[in-house]
């Protein structure tokens, strides 16, 4: 598998010269009673953006004429690999509507540029998504197959158990890492590390996106950009932990001073307790419980616990293990 996505990756040459005319193009068996007969094409300039939909995203629109055919001009889209999604709506719902997951999703996403030649097709109408085919254009081939495998995580997460949930997502998202890292197409590579999830996974796998970032430190397309923004800046973090130690050490030494030079405490008399107190407090050195001195001295349970904390509050502790180290003296002594 992973030798297969790398031939693939790396096979530019073959697909990208078959095509003299750049275009994009196909024929999309659809069915018209549910659906609207349209082709929407939307760019995605940010892949934050993938899942969301407004009307200034759809940069053009096309007709399936009766036999599903439709085409759109790529002469002027923006320079180089870009991504693309194109959708359907339903014939009640507005032009921006986007579908995610289930019977009736209603999206792909493609790459294309100004010179690609691209066609788009299905076999069936009754899911006209699931099954088409993108050829023309290589990185196409590979975005399907991202598509596929990260869609094998979200299709059984409501099947399996949060433990095996958990393992299928690990793997799904190591097998995308390997077709980042290998894929010679940038923005498939960025694909790859988006739909692995890399927010999430970027704290147990920074060597991995620190490598990422050094192979394609050349790109500055708004999607690298982006992606850049995202991943913490190690130079700034390495500052900040030299800071942060060096601010530790200073607090660490400034505490020893404050220890070292601090004026001894109040010497804590016997006779600053009342003598129900005094009595509680005896008998918390025994290591009694609330319930036990209420039996001792026959009170109720939430009088103890008001004399205790009396107690705690007059000693200047908090709890009774701070009793045990306490030095009561008699004020007389």
């Amino acid at each position: 598998m992973k030798l297969r996505i790398t031939l693939l990756c790396f096979s530019a040459f073959i697909n990208h010269s078959i095509f003299a005319q750049s275009g994009l193009h196909g024929q999309i068996h659809i069915d018209t009673t549910i659906w609207k007969p349209i082709v929407y094409l939307s760019l995605i300039s940010d892949l934050d953006n993938m899942y969301t939909m407004s009307n200034a995203m759809i940069i053009d629109q096309a007709v399936l004429d009766d036999s599903g055919k439709f085409a759109f001009d790529t002469k002027y889209f923006p320079d180089g690999d870009n991504l693309f999604r194109i959708h359907f709506s339903k014939k009640n719902d507005p032009p921006a509507t986007l579908n995610i997951g289930g019977k009736d999703e209603n999206h792909i996403f493609l790459i294309a540029s100004k010179q690609s030649n691209i066609n788009i097709k299905n076999y069936s109408k009754h899911e006209h998504i699931k099954d088409i085919a993108v050829t023309g254009y290589y990185p196409n081939i590979i975005l399907k197959q991202i598509d596929e495998i990260a869609g094998y995580a979200d299709s059984t997460a409501l099947t399996s158990s949060t433990v095996k949930n958990d393992l299928i997502k690990g793997a799904v998202f190591e097998k995308l890492r390997i077709i980042a890292d290998t894929c010679s197409n940038s923005l498939v590579s960025l694909y790859a590390v988006y739909k692995g999830d890399f927010e999430k996974n970027y704290s147990v796998n920074q060597q991995f996106y620190k490598n990422f970032l050094i192979k394609w430190r050349k790109e500055d397309s708004s999607y690298f950009k982006n992606f850049k923004n995202k991943i913490p800046d190690r130079a700034s973090l390495s500052s900040q932990h030299i800071v942060t130690s060096i601010f530790s050490l200073i607090a660490g030494f400034l505490i020893c001073l404050l220890v070292k030079f601090r004026k001894p405490n109040k010497k804590i008399f016997i006779q600053d307790l009342s003598l129900q107190e005094r009595k509680i407090y005896g008998l918390l050195l025994e290591g009694k419980s609330n319930k036990e001195i209420a039996d001792v001295l026959a009170i109720e349970l939430s009088t103890v616990k008001s004399h205790i904390s009396s107690i705690y509050s007059k000693l200047n502790i908090s709890s009774r293990k701070d009793i045990l180290n306490l030095n009561l003296t008699n004020q007389d002594s």
